[in-house]
């Protein structure tokens, strides 16, 4: 399944994974249909609907409020169904257990929500998490180093040529993975 373009999703002023990165989340996610699927600081959706389109059965927390908005007009836009809670995390964490976990913004909660991932993924679950900032990348290795096996980094650098030819470059990204 090829990931949806930016442009088909409804969005406001909450930020968004870029679609050339969504496709190495969903890869490292390895989403199959019918898993139960967590996505943790949702903003406008777009990794929870890619993982509602590949049968996941999906949740999402957001404690935004346009964030929450546009999380369930995207999943009405796309005809998938998605549980949308809306909390800071770990407030609202579902009390049951997922299949694969995604972190995508932890509002200074990070150590506390790997944690929380670990213990609410079934045996061989997959958390994954995407950072901009390399201080992030950091306290998440630490804390994925004793829960985790399999931990893998990467950094995903993508840019697009605009309508002028002129190349424009994506923040880079790092993607890290791991396997309970």
């Amino acid at each position: 399944m090829r990931a949806i373009d930016d442009e088909l999703f409804i969005r406001g002023q909450v930020p968004m994974t870029k679609r050339e990165v969504r496709v190495f989340i969903m890869d490292a996610l390895d989403i199959e249909e019918g898993q139960d699927f967590l996505d943790i600081g949702a903003g406008t959706g777009s990794i929870t609907i890619e993982a509602a389109m590949r049968g996941a059965k999906a949740t999402a927390i957001e404690c935004v409020d346009e964030g929450v908005r546009l999380i369930k007009e995207n999943a009405d836009k796309f005809g998938v169904n998605v549980d949308v809670i809306q909390a800071m995390a770990p407030d609202g964490i579902p009390d049951q257990d997922f299949d694969r976990i995604f972190i995508g913004g932890s509002r200074g909660k990070l150590e506390e929500l790997i944690k929380i991932s670990h213990d609410r993924l079934r045996p061989d679950g997959v958390l994954a998490m995407s950072f901009i900032l390399l201080k992030n990348v950091g306290q998440a290795q630490a804390a994925m180093k004793d829960l985790f096996k399999d931990v893998e980094i990467n950094l995903i650098q993508s840019s697009k040529v605009d309508k002028i030819g002129m190349m424009r470059g994506n923040n880079p990204i790092f993607i890290l993975r791991g396997v309970k």
